[in-house]
C-alpha cells in the first residue's frame, strides 16, 4: 500500500465537515474573547496576554471542557486586571491627596510669616525706612569708606577743613563725602533730664573717596588729622554693614525729626543716668534725709530710683527721685 495520494480520487476521500466547522467556530470564539478582554482592560498589551493565556488554558483541557476552561480563565484575568487598575487608581488618588495636604500645610506655614512681614513693614517708622534706604544706596555710591583718626574734640573741625581742601585742590572727583557720626543722648541726673547731641565715636571721622595716594596725602596733611585707620600703611576700607552701624543713629534721628515723630525719636536716643544698681547714695530729701542707702533699681523714663534704706536693721525699699539722693564718691 502506498502513501501517495491519488489526486484524481481526492474528491472521493472522506472529509468530516462537522469537525472543520467546529474548528472554525472555535477560532472565531477565541477572537471574540480576545476582543472582550482588550475592551475590559486599560492596557492593550496586558489584554492580549490575558486572552492568549485563556486560550492556552482551553487547549490544555479536555475537548468537552475547553469552552468552560477558556471562559473561567478569561473571567479570572478580567477580575485581576480590574483589581490592578483599581489599586493603581487608589494609589494615584492617595498620592494626589497627600500632595494636596502638603500644599495646604505649606500655605498654612507661610501665611503667618507673610502676615508678620506685612505687620513689620507697617510698623516701621520713618527712621528705620531711612536707614534701609541709606544701606541700599551704599551699593551704588562711588569710592570706598575709610576711617580717619583725629584729635579728640576736633572731629567737626576736621570735617570742615577737609571739605575746604577738596575744593582748593580740585579733588571733587576723588573725595566725595566726609561725615562725623553723631547721636542724641538723653541724660538723667539729679538736676533733671537733658537731651544733647554728641559725637558718637570721639576721635574718628568717616570719609568716602577713591584709594588715590595723592588724595590720601592731602587728607593726612589736614589740621587735626593723625592718619587713616588700618593694620598697615595701606588704609582698610569699611564694609557696608560697618558704615550703616556707625551712621544709623544720626540718619534715623534726622528722619524722625523731619517726620515730626517725637515719641519714636525719643525711643532712639541713648539713655544715660548718673546712677546704677549698687551705687552708694545719701538721701537728701524727705523723711529719710541724711540716711545712707543702696540703689536697687533705676527708672530713667520716670526719673525715679529705688533705694534700700536700713530701718531697724532691715533693708526697706524706698522710691525716690533722682534729685532726692546724692551719690557718694568712692
Amino acid at each position: 500500500m502506498t502513501d501517495e495520494v491519488n489526486l484524481e480520487n481526492i474528491d472521493d476521500l472522506p472529509i468530516n465537515l462537522d469537525a472543520v466547522s467546529a474548528d472554525d467556530n472555535t477560532a472565531d470564539a477565541q477572537e471574540v474573547q480576545i476582543d472582550q478582554v482588550e475592551a475590559a482592560s486599560e492596557s492593550e498589551d496586558i489584554a492580549e496576554g490575558m486572552a492568549y493565556d485563556a486560550v492556552s488554558a482551553g487547549d490544555d483541557a479536555q475537548p468537552s471542557d475547553q469552552a468552560a476552561a477558556q471562559e473561567d480563565s478569561l473571567t479570572d484575568s478580567v477580575d485581576d486586571s480590574a483589581a490592578v487598575d483599581s489599586d493603581a487608581h487608589s494609589e494615584g488618588t492617595a498620592d494626589e491627596d497627600t500632595q494636596h495636604a502638603d500644599a495646604e500645610e505649606a500655605a498654612a506655614d507661610e501665611a503667618p510669616e507673610a502676615a508678620a512681614e506685612a505687620e513689620e513693614e507697617a510698623e516701621e517708622d520713618a527712621g528705620s525706612k531711612a536707614v534701609k534706604e541709606f544701606s541700599k544706596s551704599l551699593r551704588t555710591l562711588e569710592g570706598k569708606w575709610y576711617v580717619l583718626h583725629t584729635y579728640s574734640g576736633y572731629e567737626k573741625r576736621v570735617k570742615s577743613n577737609i571739605e575746604s581742601r577738596v575744593q582748593s585742590f580740585g579733588l571733587e572727583d576723588t573725595i566725595f563725602q566726609v561725615e562725623v557720626p553723631m547721636e542724641e543722648v538723653e541724660k538723667h541726673t539729679e538736676k533733671g533730664k537733658k537731651v544733647v547731641t554728641r559725637v558718637r565715636v570721639p576721635g574718628y571721622v568717616l570719609i568716602r573717596m577713591y584709594p588715590d595716594e595723592n588724595a590720601r596725602r592731602i587728607v593726612r596733611e589736614t589740621e587735626g588729622v593723625t592718619g587713616f585707620v588700618g593694620p598697615s600703611r595701606e588704609p582698610a576700607p569699611l564694609s557696608r554693614k560697618e558704615v550703616v552701624s556707625m551712621m544709623a543713629p544720626m540718619i534715623a534721628s534726622h528722619a524722625l525729626k523731619e517726620a515730626g515723630d517725637k515719641p519714636a525719636a525719643a525711643k532712639k536716643r541713648t539713655l544715660e543716668v548718673s546712677y546704677k544698681v549698687g551705687d552708694q547714695v545719701t538721701v537728701t530729701d524727705g523723711p529719710f534725709t541724711s540716711m545712707s542707702a543702696v540703689v536697687s533699681d533705676v527708672e530713667p523714663a520716670t526719673q525715679k530710683l529705688t533705694v534700700l534704706v536700713s530701718i531697724f536693721g532691715r533693708d526697706t525699699p524706698v522710691e525716690l527721685g533722682f534729685d532726692q539722693v546724692q551719690r557718694l564718691d568712692a
